[in-house]
């Protein structure tokens, strides 16, 4: 999987293949996620794994 941001909305997300638009604002200004970015959006991953394993 890929990790991706949006251009417009900063919007990061990840997804494998080729993408074509932002899930959030459908904007098709895309690109790869910078290396800052990549762990910006892991740790947010990590963040809401734990929370949702205590609720």
């Amino acid at each position: 999987m890929m990790i991706y941001t949006c251009k417009k909305c900063r919007f990061m997300f990840e997804d494998k293949g080729y993408v074509r638009q932002c899930p959030d604002c459908g904007s098709e200004e895309i690109r790869p996620a910078t290396k800052a970015e990549q762990e910006e959006y892991r740790g947010y991953q990590e963040e809401f794994n734990s929370e949702s394993q205590t609720a």
